[in-house]
């Protein structure tokens, strides 16, 4: 009978601490700040730029920064690692309510051939809240896409995969020019004779130089209609394509 007991407490534990955390009053808390520009585009011979970094809160806030490489790999994902590409000062500093302070950035090579691209990290340190109960600490950190233009763009895309299989859309979309696009979105239409049956639209990311990208999405009425149409719209191009939808396509 002891031993059916303990096994009782010890599968109430669980349970309890969750009762004991709702009675807990937990606060959670970051400052109110904002960094303007939100985005830096290097033009060729430019060396040097800024960022402005403005506290909005009542007390005092203080932030560290950190300047990454942003590649991506063979799934369109990005990466980041640490890089002195990119000479920014202050690193660390702290701002008093109501006051700004200028991050200064600089480069240290020369123009590249293939554009480079960067993320400019700052994030808020946060210090121990003076209320009662638990506190969680959230510390907001925006990254500044930071982009360093070759001497001369080039544009150059290629949609490498395309189809529906198992009743899904599916595009794959490379770029093979030497600076960065924005794809804004991804809008897929389907068709049965002239009647729109379903409108979608797929939410894009950017697309790095040398880097390629997949997008899928389910297609609710692929059985009911006879052609998708997809639109592809960007920052730098629009592109709009069709699909003949046999039925075959949409079994699963």
């Amino acid at each position: 009978m002891r031993m059916q007991s303990q096994e009782l407490m010890r599968g109430l534990i669980p349970y309890l601490l969750v009762l004991i955390s709702l009675l807990i009053p937990v606060n959670s808390y970051s400052g109110e700040w904002r960094i303007t520009p939100i985005r830096i585009d290097f033009l060729p011979r430019e060396k040097t730029s800024s960022l402005t970094v403005f506290n909005e809160d009542k007390i005092p806030l203080s932030f560290q920064v950190k300047a990454m490489l942003w590649t991506q790999d063979e799934n369109g994902k990005d990466v980041y690692e640490e890089t002195e590409d990119v000479i920014f000062f202050p690193k660390v500093f702290s701002l008093q309510p109501g006051k700004d302070r200028l991050i200064r950035l600089g480069l240290r090579n020369p123009p590249p051939v293939k554009e480079k691209a960067y993320r400019i990290y700052v994030e808020e340190i946060p210090s121990q809240p003076k209320t009662e109960g638990v506190a969680v600490q959230i510390a907001l950190r925006f990254g500044i896409p930071v982009f360093v233009k070759p001497l001369k763009e080039e544009t150059k895309w290629e949609i490498t995969k395309k189809g529906i299989e198992k009743g899904t859309f599916f595009i794959e979309i490379e770029n093979r020019g030497n600076h960065h696009f924005e794809i804004l979105s991804i809008k897929i239409t389907g068709l049965k004779g002239e009647r729109e049956v379903f409108s979608k639209e797929i939410r894009g990311w950017y697309l790095l130089s040398g880097a390629k990208r997949s997008y899928s999405e389910k297609i609710d009425e692929c059985k009911n209609i006879d052609k998708l149409i997809f639109t592809l719209v960007t920052d730098r191009f629009t592109f709009s394509d069709k699909i003949d939808v046999e039925q075959g396509l949409c079994s699963l």
